[in-house]
């Protein structure tokens, strides 16, 4: 089996597993942000997927462009740097998890070395990127702004929801 296949079937088990990891992390008052955050994580698995294959290169740039409003959304949740970058690369070790258990991988398989060695690059692309975008709207924030942001406003949530469709209307998800 493809590893591009592999992952398309087990989208929904990584995401549940990777959201109650980070779930698990969330400090308690922070009950509002679970819906968008679960959303947020479905996408990135989902475009995660599509980095694959044909679509490879719209899938990436909408990967790369995802990772960054999740680390403006984390910023928001009042994560530190740190955070983010363990948060995302929980993926890493979720996904880890999930093809050690696997029968239907053969890891000895030079493509799925290859896809391997992709996700991990996707990966750490998508740390660099949230972690970025989060020190930059700390640091506006700081400068141009009160040093404090707004918090997770209903309007927040909704740009951020409404730009992950319009991600998954441009990868036919």
């Amino acid at each position: 089996m493809e590893l591009k296949e592999w992952l398309e079937g087990k989208k929904t088990q990584i995401h549940n597993r990777w959201y109650a990891e980070v779930k698990a992390r969330l400090e308690s008052g922070h009950e509002e942000v679970e819906g968008i955050l679960s959303f947020l994580l479905e996408s990135l698995v989902a475009f995660l997927v599509k980095t694959f294959g044909d679509e490879r290169e719209a899938g990436e740039e909408i990967w790369q462009q995802a990772t960054h409003l999740y680390g403006a959304l984390s910023v928001r949740r009042g994560l530190a740097a740190g955070e983010v970058v363990e948060e995302i690369q929980l993926l890493r070790t979720v996904i880890l998890r999930f093809l050690l258990d696997s029968s239907e991988i053969d890891c000895t398989d030079r493509s799925f070395s290859r896809g391997f060695l992709a996700i991990n690059r996707l990966i750490d692309l998508g740390v660099a990127r949230a972690s970025i975008a989060y020190v930059d709207d700390l640091f506006f924030a700081h400068v141009q702004g009160s040093g404090v942001l707004e918090g997770i406003s209903d309007s927040v949530q909704e740009e951020i929801r409404r730009q992950l469709e319009t991600f998954r209307k441009e990868l036919r998800l």
